[in-house]
């Protein structure tokens, strides 16, 4: 019987696209202060159609002849954006509809997890937040998979993830035994899977996540 309800974060909560956008729109500001060039259409051209979504900044200084230096504070400008943020749709209502049964918490390897939360509005649904970076290790470990549990004092077979990135999201999870839910949302819709990368159930929208749980309890 699950009784807790742990999600990702971005790509599965809200369009994380939205956040990396802001993000390099705000450094490619800080860039063109920084330097009186302003690489603002090409930071967003690299990641998003050239798809250098790894060393964008280091890609983009190098190609126009600029240091890499400044790269720290592009990243550090990176994260200090505030563009704002919107929920997936159907988010906000599933949320609502678990929240009265199910312990609900978020395990997210993404920078500024709860800021993040706390600009879509959603922070309240939440008794358990766990972010890699502030927990100090990554979603490729159990470790954070298992502190979340404990705060939410379930054992594996009573809970749930729900993630939307197949290779990051789910084989700690299967591994520790939790049921779990991938989400074709985002830019991992279309990754195929295999061995542990597999979730146990796909759904198309956050919607549809009552009725999976729904299935799982007959």
């Amino acid at each position: 019987m699950t009784r807790a309800i742990c999600f990702d974060l971005d790509g599965t909560l809200f369009d994380d696209r939205q956040y990396i956008r802001g993000g390099l729109r705000h450094a490619g500001r800080v860039l063109a202060d920084e330097t009186g060039v302003d690489l603002t259409a090409e930071l967003l051209a690299a990641y998003f159609e050239d798809g250098i979504t790894d060393s964008t900044f280091d890609a983009v200084l190098e190609a126009h002849g600029l240091s890499t230096d400044l790269v720290p504070t592009l990243i550090d400008a990176y994260h200090d954006n505030d563009a704002a943020l919107s929920p997936y749709p159907g988010a906000v209502s599933t949320l609502e509809t678990l929240e009265d049964a199910y312990r609900l918490g978020v395990i997210t390897g993404g920078t500024n997890g709860r800021a993040k939360l706390r600009r879509l509005g959603l922070e309240e649904f939440f008794e358990a937040v766990y972010v890699g970076p502030t927990f100090g290790t990554t979603k490729h470990d159990p470790e954070i998979f298992e502190a979340a549990l404990e705060t939410l004092g379930v054992e594996p077979a009573e809970a749930m993830y729900v993630g939307d990135r197949p290779s990051l999201d789910f084989p700690q999870p299967n591994q520790l035994g939790m049921t779990t839910v991938r989400v074709t949302t985002g830019r991992y819709a279309d990754r195929p899977v295999s061995g542990d990368n597999a979730a146990d159930h796909c759904i198309t929208g956050l919607q549809a996540l009552p009725a999976v749980l729904e299935i799982i309890h007959q």
